[in-house]
């Protein structure tokens, strides 16, 4: 926590002669920078949205789309592609910040530098079709010394809060409306209504059959293929990271008395393949824990919708992927041993048993019987799933529309 206040304090201090010399940096306007998962990974929206412009006949020719990472094997990996991407401690990725006149992100302005790109209209591509209230209202109140200082740095200090955006992507009228609270601060001109536009979430492109994962984005291709052909049945367990309460994905699976040995052997009779992908924030913390079992998988990558586009069926407690694999119409399980813990500190935005997407478990015993009655009668949440899809109507252009001023 004092490590965070200090990085705070940092960005509030340092951040802010920045944040001015961006402001008045001479901008161009169709120079686009883009940037994801705090900078650390080429994954989530941003990375589709690249994909489509850059595999576009239409827009592959402009180059003026640039990623901008903090992770070096990132910028060189799309560098070997000869596709734009820099470092962003480097002269010519901080000088691509400041020229932007266009800045995409999926997570919070640490995804690129929120000071680097004051000038620059910001698009919040966002990551998630939220169960769980965020943001003010959720992440935050104002009812207290620490939420009035958040609403202080939102609107003075807009570089520092890090839900700033001029124009928020939703991928339905439902996900706009539970915004409105959400990023009621995040605006710098406070229209709030106006700026937030429904389009689809480019992630969920990868979901759709005729999606094919061109090896030089996606070297984990030829991985989930082996996988695929070897084993019966993919299940993946998706849980969402909990670092509200101090926990780490280890904790999770100690938590909810997962034993991995068991497991193990109810795969292997079956000839399943069980998948545990961790949350981005987690993943060196799950590394060794399964290579003693040949049915159980650590998938190591950050972006997880390749996985999912092989997986036979989703595990998953809070997390928003849930939205996401109702798209393809495959069975859901929830385990979620914390169902009480959780729902008492994360406020959700809907009933939670009222979903109707999967059956609702509290202990690892369920899910396998879940799983059993899948593989033996059939996916009795079938129809409940595909109302709950039409319910919320999501936006499925196979082209993503961004707000005509980018």
């Amino acid at each position: 926590m004092l490590v965070k206040g200090i990085r705070y304090f940092i960005t509030i201090v340092i951040g802010g002669p920045i944040y001015l010399i961006s402001k008045i940096f001479p901008k161009k306007k169709d120079l686009t920078v883009i940037g994801s998962n705090l900078g650390l990974h080429f994954a989530d929206n941003p990375k589709y949205y690249y994909i489509q412009h850059y595999t576009s006949s239409s827009l592959s020719k402009n180059r003026n789309l640039v990623w901008i990472s903090k992770n070096k094997d990132v910028v060189s990996m799309l560098n070997s592609l000869d596709l734009p991407a820099e470092y962003l401690y480097s002269s010519k990725g901080i000088y691509m910040c400041l020229r932007a006149g266009n800045a995409i992100i999926s997570h919070q302005l640490t995804d690129i530098n929120g000071s680097l790109v004051g000038g620059a209209k910001i698009v919040q591509l966002w990551h998630a079709m939220a169960l769980r209230k965020v943001g003010y209202g959720g992440d935050w109140y104002d009812d207290n010394f620490k939420g009035k200082f958040r609403k202080f740095i939102a609107e003075y200090l807009p570089y520092a809060y890090y839900m700033t955006c001029d124009y928020l992507l939703a991928p339905c009228q439902t996900a706009k409306e539970n915004s409105y609270e959400a990023f009621s601060f995040s605006f710098r001109n406070n229209k709030i209504q106006d700026n937030i536009f429904i389009a689809r979430q480019p992630r969920t492109l990868c979901l759709e059959e005729d999606f094919i994962l061109p090896e030089n984005f996606f070297p984990e291709k030829i991985m989930l293929e082996s996988i695929n052909h070897k084993y019966d049945k993919i299940i993946s367990w998706l849980p969402t990271q909990r670092r509200q309460f101090g926990k780490t994905i280890i904790d999770v699976i100690k938590d909810s008395s997962l034993n991995l040995k068991e497991l193990n052997e109810f795969c292997r009779h079956r000839n399943w393949l069980f998948i545990i992908k961790a949350h981005f924030l987690d993943l060196e913390e799950v590394n060794e824990i399964a290579k003693e079992f040949n049915n159980i998988f650590i998938y190591e990558y950050a972006d997880p919708y390749p996985m999912l586009k092989f997986t036979d069926v989703l595990i998953t407690d809070y997390s928003s992927v849930f939205f996401d694999f109702i798209l393809v119409d495959r069975p859901i399980l929830f385990m979620s041993y914390d169902l009480e813990e959780y729902r008492n500190t994360a406020k959700f935005y809907y009933e939670y048993e009222d979903l109707q997407i999967g059956p609702i478990c509290l202990t690892w015993n369920q899910i396998l019987e879940e799983l059993v009655y899948i593989d033996t009668e059939n996916d009795r949440f079938k129809n409940q799933r595909n109302q709950t899809l039409k319910s919320f109507e999501f936006e499925t252009s196979p082209v993503i529309k961004i707000p005509n001023e980018i």
